[in-house]
């Protein structure tokens, strides 16, 4: 394959990269040049007709270890990896699509499952005519441009992520929108602390790592001290000139890093009564390739 950059997306990060084939198998050469390029821009765009479960399972493959929905029950038949979001339903009005009314909801994937360092793929199916966008943060840009203060404030700072409590929130808002998890399920995905202030483990960037309604406990703070400090952290990373916001053509692939970048959807009501159907898969490193 040969890649190259079409453009550049948003303030200081992400691509559309052109030259990709997915249907093409993925060769050592490929795969590290396409792992260059998302290191370089932590976001990257692959626009085409469409993609098939099939294709998107082979680049998360190639990246890294794919790793088995959470949601089981919108997992596709033969490809645990791959999940299906949106509001699409079956004949008899049953969700065949996890959708999380939550709308905006700043994070990054993998902080449950303790994989920092994990790899998103996110493809378009089915785009609604109004709304349904995806919005990204730099998690670099946010620490460069933070007031030296509160640089000294924050680092040596603890972080305790919460999937399972996140989640019970998700599911109390998003009432039938997707089975609760068994309780073994919910013992696979323990409570994890992380470093507030961390390097980025390929490039050695900084940067500050939390996804806000995750976060239960920050070391040496109260809870009132914790939503203050994660709402003016997140505030900051998210501030309107340091957003890049993705307008989704049926087709869209974006795969991103998750340790670089938050993310967000946009207000749900915006395309309720309409169609959206998205392709997710997430990998991690694996350990004799990093």
């Amino acid at each position: 394959m040969s890649m190259s950059v079409v453009r550049n997306l948003g303030p200081g990060f992400g691509a559309e990269v052109d030259g990709i084939d997915l249907d093409a198998p993925w060769t050592a050469e490929a795969t590290g040049l396409f792992r260059q390029l998302l290191h370089e821009h932590a976001l990257i765009l692959v626009r085409s007709s469409g993609h098939s479960p099939a294709a998107l399972a082979r680049l998360a493959t190639a990246l890294g270890e794919p790793r088995d929905e959470t949601r089981k029950q919108f997992a596709i038949a033969g490809l645990p990896m791959i999940c299906r979001l949106g509001n699409t339903v079956d004949a008899d009005g049953q969700p065949t699509a996890f959708f999380n009314r939550q709308g905006e909801e700043w994070h990054s994937d993998g902080v449950g499952s303790g994989a920092v360092n994990g790899i998103t793929l996110l493809a378009a199916v089915d785009v609604p005519r109004r709304g349904g966008e995806t919005m990204f943060a730099s998690l670099h840009t946010a620490w460069d441009t933070l007031d030296p203060a509160m640089r000294a404030d924050i680092s040596g700072l603890r972080v305790l992520h919460s999937f399972n409590w996140h989640n019970d929130k998700v599911l109390a808002l998003s009432q039938g929108a997707a089975k609760p998890l068994t309780a073994a399920e919910r013992a696979a995905i323990p409570d994890r602390w992380y470093d507030l202030v961390q390097k980025h483990p390929v490039t050695g960037r900084a940067l500050y790592y939390l996804s806000p309604n995750l976060v239960r406990e920050i070391s040496g703070l109260d809870d009132r001290q914790r939503d203050e400090l994660v709402t003016r952290l997140v505030d900051h990373a998210t501030a309107p000139q340091r957003v890049y916001c993705h307008q989704w053509i049926p087709g869209d692939l974006l795969v991103w890093d998750n340790n670089a970048l938050m993310h967000s959807a946009t207000n749900v009501e915006h395309y309720e009564q309409d169609r959206r159907l998205m392709h997710r898969c997430f990998t991690v490193p694996r350990s004799t390739t990093d």
